[in-house]
């Protein structure tokens, strides 16, 4: 269950009373003692303020005590309540409840986490006597997480292991006036802070993203249907592969196409993991030879890295992953060349802040779904504000595989393409041909028209 939305909800107040009821619940209905539960925030600071220093005031003494146990804090209930716990934790490191088992677990502000927290709390999920143990938390946009608590409670969009679990993701919206005790003027003075702030907290939005890397990302504008790149991209335009190479981890691959105009049209995309260079190398002839019709393929921009030698290679024979790659390609796809250890985030940025469309900016076509979901989901490292933090791949988050992808085939385009001089002398001489015609249709007697007088007609 995730309560999320707006701030001012009263979430963490919620977390707290409902883990009180759990317990009381346990004991009173199945007869269960010393049952525990767990409350968790991300620090320990943030866990004093949201909960602890709330407990000391809300909770009262005949309820139960504050202990503290081996240098952690609980909460345990009265006798003649069950004499359940509340364990009181922070997530900077949640290997260390490896070996622990809890009844119930809520988690204070989820998106403050990555997805790999959240399955390591999920299968800490147990208790003798009790068939289904509870996972709740509240959250509001925005966060490290986002990425993954949108697409299960929001979007709706699961791995194929929790498939099955579906319907046991729910979302209760969160709003500010859920809560009686708040100011009426609260609401109010949220949507007094910057755009994307007041977005995300006062509207409960999860469509923005805290600290967003590339904040004039839209879908509006520089994403288009295949069929529009298709129809853009002309013979004389220069073409490039780009790519990134994965295999636990996945790869990525982009085709491109650069205009006179430096416009960069991404037009199509190769993502996938555990799939061999040779495999790989198929995929991306067979793909190629869908644009036959098109320029060759001028370069092949492949990350960094790629001269290292393959961990897969036989010991009397290494080779690197892109000499392996290579051998597999079909004779349209020329040579890779490692790119520039950068991944080109700056150069992404740049060109998305062009709201020029078609003079120096980026389109990306529709068959791109990987890089169309990463960009809006990368978001600055709060240590190094210029720099963007890196994601790892995840079955909830696809990572920043695509961005670096990209990066590296938006370096390769710098510089621009020219339009070679007899398409533009053709291009002259049917505007020419237009307006000639144009003008002798003005000049044309009329000869349909006519005027009615005396019964006759004439011209």
């Amino acid at each position: 269950m995730l309560y999320g939305g707006e701030a001012g909800g009263g979430k963490s107040y919620i977390l707290r009373w409902w883990l009180v009821d759990f317990l009381v619940d346990v004991y009173q209905e199945l007869g269960l003692r010393a049952v525990r539960t767990a409350l968790f925030c991300e620090d320990y600071p943030t866990l004093n303020d949201r909960q602890i220093s709330k407990m000391r005031v809300e909770f009262p003494p005949w309820l139960g005590t504050l202990s503290r146990r081996d240098g952690s804090l609980d909460f345990v209930l009265r006798p003649e309540y069950g004499s359940g716990v509340i364990a009181l934790r922070n997530l900077d490191d949640p290997g260390k409840y490896y070996s622990a088992e809890f009844a119930a677990i809520a988690v204070d502000e989820l998106t403050r986490n990555l997805l790999s927290v959240f399955n390591d709390l999920r299968f800490r999920l147990r208790w003798p006597g009790i068939e289904r143990p509870k996972f709740g938390a509240g959250t509001n946009p925005g966060g490290p997480g986002h990425a993954f608590v949108k697409k299960y409670w929001v979007t709706k969009e699961y791995p194929p292991e929790l498939e099955a679990k579906r319907d046991e993701f729910v979302l209760i919206k969160a709003k500010a006036s859920d809560n009686p005790h708040l100011s009426p003027n609260y609401h109010e003075s949220l949507l007094t802070l910057p755009p994307d702030m007041a977005r995300k907290v006062a509207h409960g939005d999860w469509d923005v993203y805290t600290g967003q890397y590339f904040p004039r990302f839209d879908p509006k504008i520089h994403v288009i249907p295949h069929a529009e790149a298709m129809a853009r991209i002309q013979p004389w335009h220069v073409r490039s592969l780009s790519g990134d190479w994965g295999f636990d981890h996945p790869h990525c691959f982009h085709w491109h196409a650069k205009d006179e105009r430096n416009c960069v049209i991404t037009h199509d995309e190769q993502w996938g993991r555990g799939i061999g260079e040779t495999e790989v190398g198929g995929i991306l002839t067979a793909k190629e030879g869908q644009y036959h019709k098109l320029a060759r393929l001028n370069g092949f921009a492949f990350v960094w890295d790629a001269g290292k030698l393959s961990p897969r290679s036989s010991k009397g024979q290494p080779k690197s992953i892109d000499r392996m790659l290579n051998e597999a390609l079909g004779p349209r796809i020329p040579h890779t060349h490692p790119a520039d250890s950068s991944p080109g985030v700056r150069l992404i940025r740049a060109r998305l802040m062009s709201q020029v469309i078609n003079a120096g900016t980026w389109l990306i076509s529709d068959r791109c779904p990987k890089l169309i979901e990463a960009i809006p989901s990368m978001i600055r490292d709060e240590d190094h504000s210029e720099e963007m933090l890196k994601k790892d791949w995840s079955e909830a988050e696809v990572g920043d595989d695509p961005i670096d992808c990209a990066g590296v085939g938006l370096q390769w385009m710098i510089g621009s393409s020219i339009k070679p001089r007899d398409v533009e002398l053709a291009e002259r001489l049917q505007e020419v041909r237009q307006k000639f015609a144009a003008r002798q249709e003005a000049v044309k007697p009329n000869t349909d028209s006519f005027s009615q007088f005396g019964g006759k007609k004439f011209e």
